[in-house]
């Protein structure tokens, strides 16, 4: 009888301890969160967004608000696909160390063997540039008046990405290049470096790099995003992207209206000609829950659902510092870059700048490009992380009060701060 009763005791004690377990949430502080969330949408004027939010290790809250097409009137759902802007950098990065694991890719050796051509800095032409400085952008490799005109025709003709980069090439233009820093010593971001990035996973995978990303991340991962539009199972999941002007809500970016568009690549397209193509930079379509999945393989030291995605020393190589600010070192848009890893944002918590959440270790990636905002963080050590995604403001997005994020992103970590307690 003694031992019946303990046991009961003891299941007991089990279920009173899980319905208080600190790492979940009731469905009444759901619906706080969710209320708080529509009061900045509300004041904002935010045309849709997407907000999750993991704790020790277990996702607490997922929530969406508005609309992902405005026109055809399709809300936002957790099905909402977005293009996640720079939030692609750390995929692309994913992509090169997978490769790195795998011993096909050398970080250190000079980038020039996996581009078919020699990549030099013409002001420092002894400078060795690696694939360690493009993912953490002190390569001295700029967003040059040649970048732009390279991205209006890469497309439309086809156009080897060597063009851009070298001296003689039909795009290249002395501002492709800084002429201040040698490589390795300055951090400036750029995204011109990212399509150099991929160039290299083609060349050493063999596959063109959206394939790459399809068959060797996203499938692995469960995830629903691609970064080629063409292979997205329903492209009436895409929210458009928009800003307010002239009065009204005006698409920036894939208003498809629900129809596929022509693949970018053409019909014989060899992997390495041109890894800007799909631009590995920033266009990466993803979910709110694909990047839920994809920061848990972070937490996991590179496994997701019991599948091996990265080595652990992969995933510690990634989200370690290899630039921080000085204050003299670097571009830091205005204290908001202060530390980078490979393909990583790591934030250093400085007093009005970097901080999300300033109990936190966060490290993660931001992106905003054509009216979209988005983040995504982790603290690996307490397995906790936050993604936001908005695809429009009416007032457009200004700069934070409290830190370098902006004014609606600090009003919404300030709402979910209070549920990490």
């Amino acid at each position: 009888m003694k031992v019946f009763f303990k046991a009961v005791f003891a299941l007991a004690f089990l279920f009173i301890a899980g319905c208080s377990d600190p790492s979940t949430l009731t469905d009444s502080q759901k619906n706080e969160i969710t209320a708080q969330l529509n009061e900045v949408m509300d004041k904002h004027q935010l045309m849709g967004m997407s907000v999750e939010l993991v704790k020790d290790g277990k996702h607490i809250y997922s929530g969406h608000f508005g609309k992902a097409d405005y026109e055809r009137d399709i809300p936002v759902s957790e099905k909402t696909i977005y293009r996640i802007a720079s939030i692609s950098k750390t995929f692309t990065a994913a992509s090169v160390i997978k490769l790195w694991d795998a011993g096909k890719l050398d970080l250190n050796a000079d980038v020039s063997q996996y581009l078919g051509f020699r990549l030099r800095n013409p002001h420092f032409p002894d400078d060795v540039i690696t694939l360690r400085h493009l993912l953490n952008h002190t390569s001295t490799v700029r967003d040059g008046v040649g970048y732009g005109q390279f991205l209006g025709k890469m497309i439309s003709e086809q156009k080897p990405i060597s063009g851009l980069f070298t001296t003689d090439g039909e795009f290249y233009t002395d501002d492709m290049f800084t002429s201040d820093h040698q490589v390795g010593e300055y951090f400036s971001y750029s995204n011109s470096a990212w399509g150099l990035i991929a160039t290299a996973v083609e060349t050493a995978s063999g596959k063109r790099f959206d394939k790459y990303l399809r068959d060797e991340i996203f499938i692995p991962m469960e995830m629903d995003g691609r970064i080629n539009v063409t292979q997205l199972e329903d492209i009436n999941n895409l929210s458009v992207l928009y800003r307010f002007q002239n009065e009204e809500w005006t698409p920036q970016a894939d208003n498809y209206k629900g129809e596929y568009p022509e693949d970018r690549a053409r019909e014989g397209y060899e992997p390495g000609h041109n890894g800007t193509l799909y631009s590995p930079q920033g266009s990466v379509r993803a979910s709110s829950k694909d990047l839920v999945h994809f920061m848990m393989m972070f937490m996991n030291d590179g496994v997701f659902n019991g599948k091996q995605i990265l080595s652990k020393e992969a995933v510690d190589m990634m989200t370690q510092p290899y630039w921080t600010s000085d204050g003299t070192n670097g571009d830091t848009w205005d204290n908001f870059f202060l530390s980078y890893g490979l393909g990583t944002h790591i934030l250093t918590n400085a007093d009005s700048a970097d901080y999300i959440f300033p109990e936190l270790n966060m490290i993660g990636h931001p992106g905003i490009a054509y009216g979209l905002v988005s983040d995504m963080y982790i603290d690996r050590e307490k397995n906790t992380g936050v993604v936001l995604i908005i695809n429009g403001s009416k007032y457009g997005f200004k700069s934070g009060e409290r830190s370098s994020f902006y004014i609606p992103e600090e009003e919404v970590f300030e709402v979910l701060q209070n549920y990490l307690k």
